[in-house]
C-alpha cells in the first residue's frame, strides 16, 4: 500500500512538472523581449556607438586607418566625451571644446606615429623569506640572556614610559588622541614581495600642416551623455596646399568644385552639426578652406543690451577659434611627450604594534600600477590675408541654450584681393571670377564636402 501511494505521488509530481514546462514554453518573441531588456539595462556607451559609425564610414568609403598604402594617405580618428550635459548653461562651450580636444588628440597621435621616438624599460624583482625565523621581528632577535637582554628590556620599558608621558602631554596640548595612536611605534616584517614595473617614455616634434578633418560625428545616449568623434586625414596634396597657402603662392592643385556659398548650410539648425575645418574646391577649381566654429553664451537674466553684448563676444570667440583652425592647417607644429607606468606589486607583510606583546597582523597587499602623464603643445602662425567671413549666426539649440557661430573661409581669390589692396595692384593667378529635455540615442554627422579621393 505504501509503495503504491509513493508511486502515485511521484507520478502526480511528474505530470505537474510536464504541464508546467509546457505552460512556460519559450518562444522567439520572448527571447527578443529579453534581449531588448538586456540592451536597455546595459546601454552601449555613446563613444562606442560613435566608433561603430566611424568604422562604417571607413568601410563605406573603402579606406583603412593609419597608413593607407592603397591611397597613399594617412587616416586617423579620435573620440572625446563632452564634460557637461545639456542641463548645464555652459554645455555649448563644452561641446566645442570636446571637438577641439578630439581633433588635437588625433594630431598628437599622428605626430607620434610619424615623428615619435619611444624608450621602454621593464623591471621585475622577487623577494621571499621562508626562513625558520622569518616571522620573528627585529626586537625579538635580541639575545634573551646576559647583559644585552637586560639592556633591551630596560630600553623597551623606558621607551614605553616615555611614550606614555609624551602622549599625555600632547593630549593636554589639545592633540587628538586618535592622531597620537597613528604615531605609535610599529614593526614590519616583509615575508614576500613580487614587483613588476613597465615604463614607457615617448616624445615627438613634427608638423601637422595639411592635417585636415574630413568628417565629424556628434552623438548622445539615453543618459544625456554627449561625445564628439573626428576622422582626419593627411596626404601629399593636402600638405602641398598648406605649403602653397603659407607661402602665399599659386598652387597647381586643381579640382572640380562649386561655390562656397552653396556648400555652407543656410539652416542654422544644420550649422549646429558643423565643427572645424573643411578643405574643398571652390567655383574657380582652386583649393579653399571653410572653417566652422561656435561658442555659447548664457543670456538668462540679461537685459537686451547685455544679451546683445554677450552674443557679440561669443561670435568674437568663435571667429578666433575658426581662424586658429586655418592657421594650424597651414603651418602647425606640435610637440608631445608622454610617460606611462604600469605593473603590479604583490607583497605579504607581518605588522606588530606595541612591542612583543602587541597584536600581529598578517596582510597580503596587491597593488596595480596605472599612471599616465602627457603634455602636448601646438603652435602655428600665418598671415590673415585671404581669410574672410562667410556668415555669422546665432540660434538656440533644442535644449534652449544660446549658440553663436562664425563661418570663415580662405581662398586664393581672397588672397589676390588682399594683395591687390596691400600693394595697390592686382596679382595675376590665372583664376576665374567666383560666381523639451528628454534624451534618445542619436548621432549627427557633418555635411559631405568632398570624397576621400579629392585630396
Amino acid at each position: 500500500m505504501k509503495k503504491r501511494l509513493i508511486f502515485s505521488i511521484l507520478a502526480a509530481t511528474l505530470l505537474q512538472t510536464v504541464i508546467f514546462a509546457k505552460s512556460i514554453e519559450i518562444k522567439q518573441k520572448d527571447v527578443t523581449e529579453i534581449n531588448k531588456y538586456a540592451q536597455s539595462a546595459s546601454p552601449i556607451d555613446i563613444d562606442d556607438q560613435i566608433e561603430n559609425q566611424i568604422q562604417k564610414y571607413a568601410q563605406k568609403h573603402d579606406f583603412e586607418f593609419g597608413v593607407d598604402t592603397k591611397r597613399g594617405k594617412y587616416f586617423i580618428y579620435d573620440i572625446e566625451s563632452v564634460a557637461l550635459k545639456p542641463t548645464d548653461p555652459d554645455f555649448v562651450k563644452s561641446l566645442s571644446v570636446a571637438y577641439e580636444k578630439a581633433f588635437f588628440n588625433a594630431q598628437e597621435e599622428f605626430v607620434m606615429d610619424i615623428f615619435g621616438r619611444t624608450v621602454n624599460a621593464k623591471k621585475i624583482s622577487l623577494f621571499a623569506n621562508n626562513s625558520t625565523d622569518a616571522k620573528e621581528f627585529a626586537s625579538d632577535k635580541i639575545d634573551n640572556r646576559g647583559v644585552m637582554a637586560k639592556i633591551g628590556r630596560i630600553f623597551d620599558k623606558t621607551l614605553s614610559l616615555t611614550e606614555k608621558s609624551l602622549d599625555n602631554a600632547l593630549v593636554k596640548l589639545g592633540v587628538n588622541p586618535s592622531n597620537i595612536e597613528k604615531l605609535s611605534r610599529k614593526e614590519k616584517n616583509t615575508l614576500f614581495k613580487n614587483k613588476f614595473i613597465a615604463q614607457t617614455m615617448k616624445e615627438a616634434f613634427g608638423s601637422v600642416a595639411g592635417f585636415i578633418p574630413i568628417k565629424t560625428f556628434v552623438g548622445k545616449d539615453t543618459r544625456g551623455q554627449y561625445a564628439v568623434g573626428v576622422i582626419a586625414m593627411r596626404s601629399d596634396k593636402t600638405s602641398q596646399v598648406a605649403k602653397d597657402i603659407s607661402r602665399q603662392r599659386y598652387t597647381n592643385i586643381q579640382g572640380r568644385g562649386r561655390s562656397i556659398k552653396d556648400m555652407v548650410p543656410s539652416d542654422k539648425k544644420e550649422l549646429l552639426n558643423e565643427f572645424g575645418l573643411r578643405l574643398v574646391f571652390d567655383a574657380t577649381g582652386k583649393p579653399a578652406l571653410i572653417s566652422y566654429a561656435q561658442w555659447g553664451f548664457n543670456a538668462k537674466g540679461l537685459g537686451s543690451y547685455m544679451k546683445n553684448q554677450a552674443k557679440k563676444n561669443a561670435k568674437s570667440m568663435a571667429q578666433d577659434m575658426a581662424d586658429s583652425f586655418i592657421s594650424d592647417f597651414v603651418n602647425g607644429n606640435l610637440q608631445v611627450s608622454s610617460q606611462s607606468e604600469h605593473g603590479e606589486i604583490i607583497k605579504r607583510v607581518l605588522e606588530r604594534e606595541g612591542g612583543a606583546d602587541g597584536m600581529v597582523t598578517d596582510r597580503t597587499i596587491k597593488t596595480i600600477l596605472d599612471k599616465i602623464n602627457k603634455n602636448a603643445k601646438l603652435k602655428s602662425s600665418m598671415e590673415l590675408a585671404g581669410i574672410s567671413t562667410v556668415r555669422k549666426w546665432s540660434t538656440t539649440n533644442k535644449f534652449g541654450l544660446y549658440v553663436a557661430g562664425v563661418v570663415r573661409k580662405w581662398t586664393f581669390s581672397g588672397l589676390n584681393e588682399a594683395k591687390s589692396v596691400q600693394e595697390g595692384r592686382r596679382i595675376t593667378t590665372g583664376e576665374k571670377r567666383e560666381k523639451k529635455r528628454s534624451y534618445s540615442n542619436s548621432i549627427n554627422g557633418s555635411a559631405e564636402y568632398n570624397t576621400v579621393n579629392d585630396f
